[in-house]
């Protein structure tokens, strides 16, 4: 009972944490020529949380494997271990890869920067706005170009103002119901793009 009551408030605390970061503006950049958008530091700790945790079935199936002697150690423990050490490296690595993505936006247009990629898409090729699978906002250009923008990022707010400043009203409006929460895209935010 008492489990499942600490289940509870977690997700209420979490899911506190997660609304209060969906209003955040987007911090400013330091020549005053725009905003970034980037993923909270909650999930850069998570990201490691998963390398953690996929150290340590990697060492008990090692220490299983290179000590025989260990009384009452399973023979199939390392088959187990492995796998399960890999999953939590892979989900890691894509959570890093992931983490590492910022987006600018300024008064020219959306920046996503990938690591050493960048996608640049100016307000006045954007040729649609809607969702992709996962439901992140995808801002597609004329000539092709993509920039999802998930749910995780702080800086939403921002991003919405923009959009209300530089994309026509149709556009805007056809992505603000899609985006969830719609609150986001609904208030005006002519402070921060100001």
């Amino acid at each position: 009972m008492s489990g499942t009551i600490g289940a509870i408030i977690a997700f209420y605390f979490v899911h506190g944490l997660f609304r209060r970061q969906q209003r955040t503006p987007a911090r400013a950049l330091a020549d005053g020529q725009g905003y970034l958008l980037h993923h909270p530091r909650w999930e850069r700790v998570l990201t490691a949380l998963a390398f953690v945790a996929a150290a340590i079935p990697a060492s008990l199936a090692a220490y299983v494997m290179w000590h025989p002697a260990v009384p009452k150690s399973p023979a199939a423990a390392p088959g187990v271990l492995w796998p399960c050490s890999g999953f939590l490296a892979a989900l890691g690595a894509w959570s890093l890869l992931h983490v590492r993505n910022r987006i600018r936006v300024d008064d020219c247009g959306v920046t996503l920067y990938q690591g050493k990629s960048t996608i640049e898409i100016a307000w006045a090729n954007v040729k649609a706005v809607t969702t992709d699978l996962t439901g992140a906002l995808l801002i597609c250009s004329a000539t092709g170009s993509r920039i999802p923008v998930h749910k995780l990022f702080v800086g939403i707010p921002t991003l919405a103002g923009y959009m209300r400043r530089h994309l026509p009203r149709s556009m805007y409006s056809h992505a603000s119901s899609y985006y969830t929460p719609r609150a986001q895209l609904a208030a005006p935010a002519e402070d921060e793009v100001s």
